[in-house]
């Protein structure tokens, strides 16, 4: 079966919250955007009802790219098209072909770039406004995963001040329990305020692959890029200037190179520096041009990150990351990865705590462990980190004494390679990398003595 046009049919903004209508040939769907405390009819006295449709549509345009997962030959935006101009389809191209390639690679498709955008009436102009205030709070990302508590841990010691901004999302599940598991993630900081975004999306729920499209892989969907328009509403309402999300260096590298495309394929691409830099230059020049987003863990790998997480214990029981079952399913790649760092720098058996399990023993986690450290044709597709940050961190788990099925695999076809320079790996991972990153000088220059 095949899908001929994707189209935006509706785009309502109410008080709270933004209701988006997608239909795909004859199935529909709906995409819907919960802000707590904000109020849009006060936005659009304080700036304008212009730019507040301007930064809906874009909320509009990429979460609609997730529909995209169904290789359509058309994307019709014109509900939308008076508030974009053509260089917002020239990002949804960049970012759709970045965040793709997984998908394309799982499919084997390689004869299909993206959907033909199509629209009547005419595309708008794009000039950026101006936040207003003089607001000088980082607003922060939390998911409630290691990387989150580590920035904001960061942001504190440095004596910066961050309000938080966490959201949940219907494919994680009830957007309560996110938000109460996230919050016991913030209450171990210090927040100016807290922040909640709360999207519920029946095109994920919908059973629509297994039943209609089953040789297809599933649903991609650009999350951090849409992530990063979905926070400008909080940022309008407050007068943040700063974004930040705890984006690592480690997501700058694939998974693999696909030689019959001639191309990377990275799971995490959205999340990479490149990203990075065409989404805070496209906000600035045509959407809000004090704006500034930035990972700021852009300047160091993950192999740092778990040590910096080490210094706080009592996170440790609160932080989860995994995508299929909160808080830890201990069966995914995401779980393994978060599991093999957590035990290669904090006490084995505070972690045993948590999971209560050595998942290097579980057989059915064996291939992923496999992929981790470079024994198979690619890297697990997840947010995990390099092949090299792996090996270190089952090099540690080894030294501690610990033992498993996983560890004897390491043992035997990765330790025994006597042309491992384990010393400059570890200098290479424990770095901290001054370049290559867009947090401000003003910024960097406070915390850069933090990581």
């Amino acid at each position: 079966m095949n899908i001929e046009c994707i189209t935006i049919e509706k785009l309502k903004i109410h008080e709270h919250h933004l209701s988006v209508r997608y239909s795909a040939d004859e199935f529909d769907f709906s995409t819907q955007v919960f802000y707590e405390g904000l109020s849009f009819s006060l936005l659009q006295q304080k700036y304008s009802a212009n730019l507040i449709n301007k930064i809906a549509a874009y909320i509009a345009l990429f979460e609609g790219m997730k529909l995209c997962s169904l290789f359509p030959k058309y994307y019709d935006i014109s509900e939308i098209a008076p508030y974009l101009g053509k260089p917002a389809l020239e990002l949804f191209v960049k970012i759709y072909q970045g965040v793709f390639g997984q998908h394309w690679y799982e499919n084997k498709v390689t004869d299909y770039q993206q959907p033909e955008i199509i629209y009547s009436p005419a595309l708008g102009e794009s000039s950026p406004a101006v936040i207003l205030g003089d607001n000088s709070t980082i607003l922060t990302g939390c998911g409630g995963g290691k990387d989150s508590v580590v920035a904001m841990k960061i942001l504190e010691d440095a004596g910066l001040p961050f309000s938080s901004m966490q959201y949940s999302h219907s494919v994680y599940g009830k957007a309560e329990l996110q938000h109460d598991l996230i919050t016991e993630v913030v209450q171990e900081t210090n927040p100016v305020k807290t922040h909640k975004i709360s999207i519920i999306d029946d095109f994920l729920d919908f059973p629509l692959f297994p039943l209609y499209f089953p040789e297809n892989s599933g649903i991609t969907a650009p999350e951090t890029p849409v992530s990063i328009f979905e926070s400008l509403p909080l940022m309008l309402h407050e007068g943040y200037k700063f974004l930040s999300l705890a984006h690592e260096r480690s997501a700058n590298t694939g998974n693999l190179f696909w030689e019959e495309l001639g191309k990377e394929v990275n799971h995490q691409w959205g999340k990479g520096f490149e990203a990075e830099q065409a989404l805070n230059t496209f906000i600035q020049n045509h959407l809000l041009s004090n704006f500034t987003y930035f990972g700021i863990l852009q300047p160091v790998y993950d192999f740092r990150i778990f040590k910096k997480l080490s210094y706080y214990p009592e996170v440790l029981p609160k932080i989860h990351s995994c995508n299929i079952k909160k808080p830890w399913c201990k069966k995914c790649p995401k779980c393994a990865y978060v599991w093999l760092g957590l035990m290669s720098v904090f006490n084995p058996v505070a972690v045993d705590r948590v999971f209560g399990v050595n998942l290097f023993d579980d057989p059915d986690l064996l291939m992923i462990f496999r992929q981790m450290i470079g024994l198979e044709e690619h890297t697990p597709f997840e947010c995990i980190g390099e092949i090299d940050e792996s090996r270190l961190a089952m090099k540690q788990c080894l030294a501690k004494g610990l033992s498993g099925k996983a560890l004897e695999v390491f043992e035997n076809e990765v330790l025994s390679d006597s042309s491992i320079d384990w010393r400059k790996l570890e200098e290479k991972y424990d770095m901290i990398y001054t370049e290559e990153h867009s947090i401000p000088d003003h910024i960097f220059q406070k915390i850069v003595d933090k990581f």
